[in-house]
């Protein structure tokens, strides 16, 4: 259930119209993905089971958004680019236009 590049390429236009730099796109997706994700997901990191509970952009020299996961009662963060989601969910399909704007395959990390 991939989409295509067209289709991914208009939902990045979409959410980076009138962003001038690399940290306001950030911001143009973190908007699109905190009223579109519906969370929690199940998802992994590294192959470990966790589930995704939220989406943020911390200040700092390295950007990329960042992801909150939860395991055994405890938050977590990490790269949202690290995060595995089942193939084919909402959540991938969510996902897949940052990931593309991100220079990474979309449906790559994407788990059964």
């Amino acid at each position: 259930m991939e989409g295509g590049e067209r289709e991914l390429d208009a939902l990045i236009e979409e959410n980076t119209t009138d962003c001038y730099n690399e940290y306001e796109a950030l911001g143009g997706f973190l908007t699109y993905l905190e009223e579109t994700l519906q969370q929690p997901v199940r998802a992994t990191v590294m192959g470990v089971p966790v589930t995704l509970v939220g989406v943020g952009c911390p200040d700092g020299p390295l950007p990329g958004l960042i992801a909150t996961c939860r395991r055994d009662g405890a938050d977590y963060e990490a790269f949202l680019l690290d995060v595995a989601v089942p193939a084919g969910s909402e959540a991938a399909l969510v996902l897949a236009p940052y990931r593309h704007w991100a220079g990474v395959d979309p449906w790559h990390m994407a788990t059964p």
